[in-house]
């Protein structure tokens, strides 16, 4: 359970690293589109109009008869009240007060979209906000609100006694007039029974007039009781610095939103990536180990690059291919081994005449067969003509060799090249035929490298496979998908075939998309990468003297150009080498 807890700790780990370095690798684009980002967001802000905003707090005071009362409900009254105020405060009349009062050229709901109201948390406290072009304009309009909604909530408190107390004020001033008349009277009369009736009925207006004035002062003081009261605690004030645009923080999170947006597609496009980059992969999903990982490489006339550069860090590689097979042999001897790839760009010619060079240069006698009759290469590898080959043999008696078997000058190395292109090439390699030319020439060399067609172009490659000893798939990262090598996996697995494992392609350690995935796998080789050009020129100087002088080439040896074990390359030439070898060691 520790090791199962440790492998998966282990696995995320690498994860975590993977995406670190692919963001790393992709840090001046990230960088780039924060800087583009920002930029644009600096000239937008820099051109925007300025606005400028201020405040007004208003105080609204609940209804005296409302003070003596303390309990929850009082206070419900209270913050419901502010509440509707803050509402009322952006009603078209008020709003239209404003712009009446400033001559205003906007409208209503223009207006409406500059001013905000708050309620201020458990207090009676409204706090008015505008925002305007014009420091000034913004204090006016957050002053006059401020006023006109007071005049309003007056207005609107009026009017809810405004019948009582106009009924009233009319009796009173009937009432007055009634008094007035009966005054007058009784000062012109003389009749003792007259004056002593008008003078009760004045006392009766009297009394009338009295409890009228009465309601009148009840009614007045009722309205003030339960009237609201809303002043201005704080007026606004001009406020000469701009609130938007805020071209610094704008400026800033647009930097930020610009590298998180490269950053996501970049990891979008790294995830909806379908080929092969990471190593890893192709271990977890497939269970298949990888043989060899072989860099990008350019040789003279396309030849193979173990030929012509056999000190170069990529000719090390193919070195190192050869171990890995050779310890993939340890149950079963491989003797015959086919090269395919899924597709044709992968490069499996490439690996196939480079391998063969290798493992003739560790003693051994190879041949190499090209038997993709459809587009054969391999002539073209080693130079080499294409009359007759593979195709000849299968109308020729299997001893009759001369002519087909081409020896080239690796010691050890032979190569069967595909002859004429014939119309069934399925057919020819899935024949017994077939089966008895690798019999023969299992008899005369001990390895036999077999350059197949692509899996998934033609069936050539499945049929042969069941007669090989071990298959070798070659990927090339960043253009073999993972469905296509899956595809090409069940296909031979589905025949029977022993696939020995994968070697990777066209590998480039400095690719910024898959440059992590291969970084780790060449640190056995990336001190040659490191090599002075002065001393890696000095051994492709050495390499072309090789052959006409190779006592150059054992004292550059001695002086430590040439030390390291690709002293397979003197076996191509042993007769000459040999005796200067003893001498010199």
């Amino acid at each position: 359970m520790e090791q199962f807890e440790q492998s998966e700790s282990a696995e995320t780990t690498v994860d975590l690293k993977e995406y670190f370095y692919l963001f790393w690798s992709w840090a001046w684009l990230i960088i780039l589109a924060g800087i583009l980002a920002g930029a644009m967001a600096f000239v937008v802000s820099i051109n925007m109009q300025p606005i400028y905003q201020t405040s007004t707090t208003i105080l609204v005071s609940a209804p005296p008869a409302s003070t003596n009362s303390v309990d929850s409900t009082g206070m419900l009254n209270t913050q419901t009240m502010t509440s509707t105020y803050s509402q009322m405060l952006l009603d078209t009349p008020v709003l239209q007060g404003v712009i009446t009062q400033l001559k205003l050229n906007n409208t209503p709901d223009e207006l409406k979209k500059s001013i905000s109201v708050a309620v201020v948390t458990n207090t009676q406290l409204l706090v008015i906000t505008v925002n305007d072009p014009s420091p000034v304009q913004a204090a006016n309009i957050a002053n006059s609100i401020a006023q006109v909604f007071a005049d309003r909530i007056r207005e609107l408190q009026s009017q809810r006694y405004a019948a009582s107390r106009d009924g009233l004020n009319a009796q009173v001033t009937d009432m007055e007039n009634q008094i007035d008349t009966t005054t007058k009277q009784i000062a012109l009369t003389t009749d003792p029974a007259a004056l002593e009736q008008l003078q009760a009925r004045l006392t009766q207006y009297r009394t009338i007039y009295s409890n009228l004035v009465t309601s009148y002062e009840q009614i007045r003081l009722a309205e003030e009781q339960t009237s609201t009261n809303v002043v201005v605690s704080e007026p606004a004030n001009v406020n000469n610095i701009p609130v938007s645009p805020k071209t610094p923080l704008n400026t800033i999170l647009a930097f930020a939103s610009g590298m998180l947006l490269a950053a996501g597609a970049i990891f979008v496009g790294d995830t909806l990536d379908d080929t092969i980059k990471n190593p890893e992969d192709l271990r977890r999903r497939f269970n298949l180990p990888i043989l060899g990982m072989i860099a990008w490489h350019e040789t003279p006339d396309n030849k193979p690059i173990t030929q012509v550069e056999p000190r170069s860090p990529t000719a090390e590689a193919f070195r190192a291919l050869r171990t890995n097979i050779t310890f993939a042999a340890v149950d079963r001897p491989l003797r015959r081994i086919m090269i395919t790839s899924p597709t044709p760009q992968e490069g499996k010619t490439t690996i196939s005449s480079s391998l063969a060079v290798v493992l003739a240069q560790a003693d051994k006698q190879v041949v190499l067969i090209d038997a993709d009759l459809r587009r054969p290469k391999v002539h073209r590898k080693f130079g080499l003509h294409n009359r007759i080959g593979l195709t000849d043999m299968f109308v020729r008696p299997l001893d009759a060799l001369s002519g087909i078997v081409k020896y080239v000058e690796i010691h050890g190395l032979a190569v069967i090249t595909s002859g004429g292109l014939p119309p069934n090439p399925a057919e020819l390699l899935t024949s017994q035929k077939m089966i008895d030319i690798l019999d023969r020439l299992n008899q005369d060399f001990d390895i036999i490298l077999i350059d197949t067609p692509p899996v998934l172009t033609v069936t050539d490659a499945a049929a042969l496979a069941p007669a090989m000893d071990g298959v070798i798939l070659v990927a090339k990262p960043g253009s073999t998908k993972l469905s296509s090598f899956q595809q090409t996996l069940v296909q031979l697995r589905s025949v029977g075939a022993r696939v020995l494992g994968v070697v990777l392609n066209d590998v480039n350690p400095k690719s910024r998309k898959y440059g992590y995935y291969y970084n780790r796998y060449y640190s056995k080789y990336s001190y040659q990468y490191q090599k002075p050009a002065v001393e890696q020129k000095k051994m492709r100087e050495l390499d072309k003297v090789f052959q006409t002088e190779p006592e150059k080439v054992l004292q550059s040896r001695e002086d430590g150009f040439l030390k390291s074990e690709t002293d397979d390359v003197f076996r191509s030439e042993p007769d000459q080498m040999l005796p200067h070898l003893k001498i010199k060691n």
